[in-house]
């Protein structure tokens, strides 16, 4: 059994702290309201569910384990956390349902005229006159998923569902059920080039910034369709305007984007076939609960000496 005395949760929830304390009724669990009025605690938390500032895990000399509430860390590791006994783990898994159903709905938005229909309905009148001669199927085009992890797999099995065929790129390589051709990144043009919509959901990594550059515009089908629910520093925006105003880029679906918060007067709110929404993709529901079951999960096992589950590689980012 692995001890932790102090125990920082950051939820205001009384029956998820309840639970935690259940685990082990000798934990002293301490809110995120403590820390703010008392900061000289924080040298005494050995684990923490919830987000803590660089500064505050600085602070946390003793900090052990770190439980995210949220999928991605970018931001957050830092050379010196890399290099601390420092376990990170998130909440990856909670986003693939919500974040997959947004983007088809964005998806069929553009491809079934559904923008369109709403503002023309606005106005009274009925006229299907440049709806129903303008749209596309998905069914046979070549659907790729960018990034092929929990929502990626999610995406791909809709994906299928609307008969289209798929393609995904992760760095191993690795097969997947519902995807037809695995690329690996070395690949990352040829699964451009075969793509009729990308399915874009990297994490931000040292790695992927910038992941999607003019290069890879140049190298997409005429016409493609970029959805970003990822992050937005995963692609170059100055290139993926030049795309689009070029009409290389037939459309880009934004529920990210690169500057985030976008600020009042930036290109992409007029140029034409952009749709944004402001990075709520993985909202639901469900959000808090499912992720304070990880959490739970996670300290029954850490008290009991296992393996934690979505333990982030720190070295990799995600």
């Amino acid at each position: 059994m692995s001890e932790i005395s102090t125990l920082l949760i950051g939820s205001k929830d009384t029956n998820l702290i309840s639970r935690a304390q259940s685990l082990s009724p000798a934990l002293k669990i301490v809110s995120a309201r403590q820390i703010e009025e008392a900061p000289n605690l924080l040298p005494a938390i050995d684990a923490a569910y919830g987000w803590l500032s660089r500064d505050q895990i600085a602070q946390a000399k003793n900090l052990r384990w770190l439980q995210l509430a949220s999928a991605g860390v970018n931001g957050l590791i830092t050379p010196e956390i890399r290099a601390r006994d420092l376990i990170l783990t998130n909440a990856k898994g909670i986003h693939a349902e919500p974040i997959t159903e947004h983007m088809f709905g964005m998806l069929l938005t553009i491809t079934r005229r559904l923008g369109a229909a709403w503002d023309r309905q606005k106005t009274g009148v009925w006229s299907g006159d440049g709806l129903g001669d303008r749209v596309t199927l998905l069914a046979g085009k070549t659907l790729g998923v960018l990034g092929v992890g929990a929502i990626g797999g999610q995406s791909a099995k809709v994906g299928k569902a609307f008969g289209m065929r798929v393609a995904g790129l992760r760095r191993s390589g690795e097969p997947h059920e519902y995807v037809d051709h695995m690329y690996t990144i070395d690949q990352k043009h040829e699964f451009l080039a075969a793509c009729d919509v990308i399915m874009n959901t990297l994490p931000q990594t040292e790695k992927t910034r910038g992941f999607l550059g003019p290069e890879e515009f140049e190298t997409m089908k005429h016409g493609a369709i970029l959805i970003n629910t990822g992050r937005g520093a995963t692609i170059e925006t100055d290139a993926m305007l030049a795309a689009l105003n070029s009409g290389k880029l037939g459309a880009a679906l934004l529920d990210v984007t690169d500057p985030e918060p976008l600020p009042e007067g930036h290109p992409l709110w007029t140029t034409p076939n952009v749709f944004i929404t402001p990075h709520y993709s993985g909202a639901h529901p469900e959000y808090d609960e499912r992720a304070d079951r990880i959490f739970l999960e996670n300290l029954r096992r850490y008290l009991a000496g296992e393996a934690l589950i979505n333990v982030v590689d720190k070295e990799e980012g995600y």
